[in-house]
């Protein structure tokens, strides 16, 4: 990313190549508004009639310059001493344009978010009198011997020719910052600050918060939410997915409010993350890099792990050239990590050969989950899928069915890695429930397929327990999304129940019937078992209904028969006579001719 950013429109390619003279140049040392620098801003200021602002180090090394229009201009934090106990050691110059000699609130609050020496404002005035720099005000933060922000100190305004009296502040700056020794805990513990993006159809009413389920993904991924943006347009823009005056707005409250990175909504061009960093100066992930991270996250077995590195793979692979901030370091935070990231190169044929490895590591992982469901068919073990949105309490529910202690979290995409549990009935017969991945709004096509294996369960199983839960307020909205999903990978014309869970936080006089082709519906709470029992008769009944009950005995010399009903028949009773062993029971109409010749005639 190039040292100047911001608002670079129209800008001519001659005052760029200025500017880029000054950067990463020692001004002057000693001077605290080096007049060589002032000169650059005054210049540019003028030419552009733009803010103009630069970061400057307490060494007087330029780090970095910002330009952008009188409400708004890009400020880059790449320069920053993140993660340390004091200020930044850096120091904040930029011009107003025909503005105000003091502060605004953005300054203010750009003082205290990014830990600056100092706010230094420059008044650029254009008249017919006069044109450039009239005056100066310098702002210094306050803090307490915690080195939390307390408070600010404004010192000038002072006329240019006056500006050497803000020299001595060098030293004010160092007896700030001397004593505030404990600021690691405000600054190192703290989750990424991240504002959040989405367009909104124009022609489409928003019953709930349409950006609800970005910021629980941006929380299940370990930031904090401190600002959002929405625009309602007939279609994203091809540059900035918003519009450019809203890029810009957003970058003066990404600098009000101290924000590190910036989440979109939809999945991003390569040249859109370029140009939204350019323009707003923090780093910009799009929602399938955020979905992946969190998938990073959670991946335990070898088979999730291949799953998610070859959705990275294969979603950074057209990213590798222009690319932005999020993807030009490793590890470095949220939509960075994951088990692929020690792979990524700039060499495209490299990342090719991993998916090529990657594929085929997954055929195999797939060849091995295909024999399963065989040997699950081979013994006539009737298999259930619990599918539904993410964190609706499938896991949850699957540990109270199966009386299990499977890993589940009041979280987003808790679960990746399928579990298969048994449940076991009073009559001692069983079932097979399998847990799968969560599905969600907008899920990314490259997680689809990389997971295709895993999906496929729900494709396989004998009964779909649809699960959504009675707290979301919009469970049509999630039951759809659900619906579309499984009609994507096969599923859509499965025999299916439908459970809605987490009845305990359920709205007063909760009713909900949607339409649809499910065979019944069952309200349980997973959490405090209400409604559990009533759902375990009904998937026993769901096999049951179509069995044909048998009254036989069998000799005990026979053996083989015996391991037979015991491994294919749902027994109700079994006791020993002297014929032999007497069963009653069910069992599948397509094998009951081979109980006969064993009726029990006693």
């Amino acid at each position: 990313m190039s040292k100047i950013s911001g608002d670079l429109n129209s800008i001519k390619n001659s005052t760029l190549e200025y500017m880029e003279e000054y950067i990463d140049v020692v001004w002057n040392p000693g001077s605290f508004l080096p007049e060589e620098v002032l000169n650059m801003m005054e210049a540019v200021t003028l030419e552009t009639g733009r803010e103009v602002a630069v970061a400057i180090d307490r060494k007087n090394r330029v780090l970095s310059i910002g330009i952008g229009d009188e409400k708004s201009v890009a400020l880059s934090e790449n320069d920053l001493r993140r993660g340390e106990k004091r200020l930044s050691g850096v120091r904040l110059l930029h011009t107003h344009p025909n503005g105000s000699i003091l502060p605004s609130s953005v300054d203010i609050n750009s003082l205290k978010a990014m830990r600056y020496d100092a706010m230094v404002v420059i008044a650029v005035t254009e008249r017919d009198t006069f044109k450039g720099i009239n005056g100066a005000s310098v702002t210094l933060p306050l803090r307490d011997d915690k080195g939390l922000f307390t408070g600010h100190e404004t010192i000038g305004p002072e006329p240019r020719r006056k500006f050497e009296n803000f020299d001595s502040l060098f030293d004010k700056i160092k007896e700030i910052d001397k004593d505030s020794t404990d600021i690691v805990d405000t600054v190192d513990n703290e989750a990424e600050k991240a504002i959040v993006v989405g367009v909104l159809d124009i022609r489409k009413n928003y019953e709930v918060d349409p950006l609800a389920e970005l910021k629980e993904l941006a929380k299940s991924a370990g930031a904090n939410v401190v600002g959002e943006v929405t625009q309602r347009r007939d279609a994203p823009d091809s540059k900035y997915y918003i519009g450019g005056g809203i890029a810009r707005e957003l970058a003066l409250q990404r600098q009000a409010l101290g924000a590190t990175m910036i989440i979109f909504d939809d999945e991003l061009s390569p040249s859109q993350i370029r140009n939204l960093e350019d323009v707003t100066g923090a780093r910009v992930i799009d929602r399938t890099a955020l979905i992946l991270d969190i998938f990073a996250a959670r991946a335990n077995s070898t088979e999730g792990r291949l799953q998610v590195e070859l959705a990275q793979q294969k979603y950074r692979l057209p990213r590798l050239t222009g690319r932005g901030i999020a993807l030009s370091r490793l590890g470095g935070g949220i939509g960075t990590r994951g088990p692929g990231e020690s792979k990524l190169t700039t060499d495209r044929k490299h990342i090719g050969r991993r998916i090529h490895y990657l594929e085929s590591a997954l055929k195999n992982v797939t060849a091995r989950r295909e024999l399963m469901r065989k040997e699950r068919s081979r013994k006539e073990v009737p298999t259930i899928a619990l599918v539904g949105y993410t964190n609706v309490g499938k896991s949850t529910l699957l540990n109270v069915l199966c009386e299990a202690d499977i890993y589940a979290e009041d979280k987003l995409f808790a679960t990746l890695d399928p579990s298969v549990r048994k449940m076991v009935t009073e009559e001692k017969t069983e079932y097979l429930i399998i847990d799968t991945v969560g599905f969600i709004n907008k899920l990314p096509h490259g997680i689809v397929e990389a997971f295709k294996s895993t999906l496929e369960e729900a494709v396989y199983a004998d009964l779909l327990l649809v699960v959504i839960s009675a707290d979301d307020p919009d469970p049509e909205g999630q039951l759809s999304i659900v619906e579309d999903i499984l009609e994507q990978i096969g599923a859509g014309g499965k025999p299916r129940y439908l459970v809605i869970n987490k009845m305990d936080r359920a709205v007063p006089d909760f009713d909900f019937y949607p339409a649809g082709a499910y065979g019944k519906i069952f309200n349980v709470s997973a959490k405090s078992g209400v409604g559990i029992e009533k759902l375990k008769e009904g998937i026993t009944g769901y096999f049951t209904r179509a069995e044909m009950k048998f009254d036989i005995v069998v000799p005990y010399s026979d053996g083989k028969m015996q391991a037979f009903v015991h491994s294919n028949c749902a027994i109700t009773n079994e006791e020993y006579v002297d014929e032999g062993v007497h069963f009653t029971g069910r069992i599948k109409p397509e094998l009951f001719y081979k109980l006969e010749g064993y009726k029990y005639e006693g």
